[in-house]
């Protein structure tokens, strides 16, 4: 089989990779990094009360509940890594979908004014970690490949 001289010598900008999907395995490692010390400190504060025998089954539940979120949403994170990079759709979709509930709980618990958290900083990591995801599965891609006017013409 013969190869025809139509063949284009560069490769289509159809297979070029989404650099944004490595950006998002890195991001998705920080985050699950900074998530993690983040439910060691909620756990660290709260672990004296929480173990406490005058606190009602209640009140633990709701005390644990911050770090449970931050230690799901970060294993979650750093599971997904390895998918994200080899840009695995599903790891797209599950962690938009898994951030997306931790960024909304994380909101829910700024607008209720919890005092002496920093629930900002980790909503911040939050929201730019859920934009990056929504801007790849809404079909953005780095590095553009732009067509030159040759490539219009042929086309």
């Amino acid at each position: 089989m013969s190869v025809s001289s139509t063949t284009p010598a560069s490769p289509t900008p159809g297979l070029q990779r989404n650099a944004l999907y490595n950006l998002a395995a890195i991001s998705t490692a920080l985050l699950g990094f900074f998530l993690t010390l983040g439910a060691y400190g909620h756990f660290g504060a709260v672990w004296g009360e929480i173990l406490d025998a005058d606190t009602a089954a209640r009140r633990r539940i709701f005390l644990m509940l911050p770090g449970v979120m931050l230690t799901a949403t970060a294993v979650l994170n750093i599971l997904l890594s390895k998918p994200l990079w080899q840009a695995r759709s599903y790891a797209l979709n599950v962690g938009l979908a898994g951030n997306l509930l931790t960024t909304s709980y994380l909101v829910y618990l700024l607008v209720r004014g919890v005092p002496d958290h920093p629930i900002g900083a980790f909503l911040a990591l939050e929201i730019s970690y859920v934009v990056l995801l929504a801007g790849i599965r809404a079909g953005l891609v780095w590095p553009v490949v732009m067509k030159t006017p040759t490539d219009v013409n042929s086309s």
